[in-house]
């Protein structure tokens, strides 16, 4: 009973004015350097686009040590607490653990396992519970998806370590891009392929120091077989995935149309 007390009496010793001034104050330069931190590695971003995505990861990383540093400041050398005190927290730490099977704390426990070991990071293009778009921010519960629709996706980060996570790029600034083609078996798949890799070639989004490769495999359907041409190259920036996927299909097919692959119908012929 007096053990309870003391502890009692030593919680009650915690809420006082100056304690609470200087921890209000400890959280106020804590949030200051994190806008400080943004706001660098923003202009960060703008002067050196090139390290886009690496600039974008520090941020969890610098918001995770600062609130870490708040917390043990302030139970080291604000409350700095009694010996009973430190029991019944490691009581209430109990208790904590075994609500870890409510959502909350599963998505923050699962958000922490993705920050030591992220099988995906800011910047990356990742599908996750069916949405396929750019990670842009990385919270303890949640992970923002950016879509290419420009829909902003909340996804719980408990869902995301349990399934399967299918990573674009892998921490890259350029990722591969696929896009295939059907032709006609008649055609020439030798020239069909020269043509597919050269038009590709001259696209302003293709990242060229890495290999564009185009595959080709045939298909039957609708009565008929059919060439499958599949071009695979990377683009320079992952943002610039589905202008490069359109921009290809445009110059393949502009190529194919003049190399007169497609057959003309009659009532285009005759208009």
């Amino acid at each position: 009973m007096e053990d309870s007390r003391k502890a009692l009496q030593a919680i009650v010793d915690i809420i006082s004015f100056d304690k609470l001034f200087t921890f209000a104050l400890v959280c106020f330069f804590a949030w200051l350097i994190l806008v400080l931190s943004q706001f660098a590695l923003k202009q960060l971003t703008q002067q050196l686009p090139k390290y886009r995505l690496l600039w974008s990861r520090l941020y969890p990383f610098i918001r995770l040590i600062i609130w870490a540093s708040v917390i043990v400041y302030t139970i080291v050398v604000i409350i700095n607490p009694h010996e009973n005190l430190i029991l019944a927290v490691i009581g209430s730490i109990g208790i904590v653990l075994g609500l870890a099977t409510q959502e909350p704390a599963k998505n923050m426990i699962a958000g922490l396992i993705i920050m030591v070991n992220p099988p995906y990071r800011v910047g990356d293009m990742v599908t996750l519970s069916g949405h396929y778009g750019e990670v842009i921010k990385l919270d303890w519960s949640v992970t923002w998806l950016r879509t290419f629709d420009d829909n902003t996706v909340m996804v719980p980060n408990a869902e995301a370590i349990k399934s399967a996570v299918s990573n674009a790029n892998s921490g890259a600034l350029d990722e591969m891009v696929v896009v295939g083609f059907c032709l006609p078996i008649e055609v020439d798949h030798q020239k069909a392929m020269q043509l597919a890799k050269e038009a590709t070639q001259c696209s302003p989004y293709t990242f060229l120091n890495k290999p564009i490769i185009v595959n080709i495999a045939s298909h039957y359907d609708y009565g008929q077989h059919l060439i499958m041409l599949t071009v695979k190259a990377y683009v320079m920036d992952i943002r610039l995935e589905r202008k490069f996927s359109s921009d290809i299909n445009l110059r393949v097919l502009n190529a194919f149309k003049r190399a007169q692959f497609y057959p003309v119908t009659n009532s285009v012929a005759d208009s």
